[in-house]
């Protein structure tokens, strides 16, 4: 039986993420199903009132969202860079049980996505894939995503549903890029000029090296 695969992102409330900031929205996406799931502020906000305090919005979104985990032990989560201490799984984790003061599911099995695309089709041209390039090369052009720094000013209006449409929307493009991946489908940084530059190299190379041979240098 195939473990379920899911892609993951989140944002949160500063501009430069770190393990303080308020987490605001986490989208997910099961590549099977393409079905969509949002943990947010702004459905937190709906169930608890207006006046509820960030601290309780984000503690409500944490708490479902875990629980969904906890749901899926064997699964694997597929994201973009959520592998460093400021932005990533680790904080995510650390936010629920700093809210909950009690241990929170693991993340038992993750891949990065730009690392999968560089060793798959990047590593000839040494172009490290980014993520928002990538959505334009591959035609994701949903007006709802916005960068980081307009999903912190978001935040501080406390206008969490742009931040919701924002996250689903990256959610999706990056489950759109990596079936493209998959599928062998993906547009790269490294476009037909570049591989032609390899390629002349390559040739180069070996050519210079018969030559080389040949004069038994």
């Amino acid at each position: 039986m195939m473990h379920k695969q899911f892609i993951i992102h989140y944002a949160c409330a500063n501009l430069l993420p770190d393990p303080t900031s308020y987490v605001t929205a986490i989208g997910i996406c099961e590549i099977s199903t393409q079905q969509l799931l949002t943990f947010s502020m702004e459905d937190a906000q709906k169930d608890l009132g207006p006046q509820s305090s960030f601290v309780a919005l984000e503690a409500t979104l944490l708490k479902a969202f875990f629980a969904f985990v906890s749901d899926h032990p064997d699964a694997l989560w597929i994201h973009w860079h959520m592998h460093n201490a400021a932005y990533g799984f680790e904080v995510l984790r650390e936010r629920y049980e700093m809210v909950w003061h009690t241990p929170a599911p693991q993340f038992t099995s993750t891949i990065n996505l730009p690392d999968k695309i560089f060793e798959t089709m990047q590593r000839h041209c040494r172009i490290y894939p980014n993520m928002y390039r990538c959505f334009k090369r591959n035609g994701v052009n949903d007006q709802a995503i916005l960068s980081g720094k307009e999903e912190a000013e978001h935040f501080q209006k406390a206008t969490f549903a742009l931040i919701t449409y924002s996250v689903r929307a990256k959610t999706e493009a990056l489950a759109v890029i990596y079936k493209k991946l998959q599928e062998k489908r993906l547009e790269t940084s490294c476009n037909r000029s570049d591989k032609k530059v390899w390629v002349a190299g390559l040739l180069i190379c070996m050519v210079a090296a018969a030559y080389l041979a040949m004069r038994g240098v």
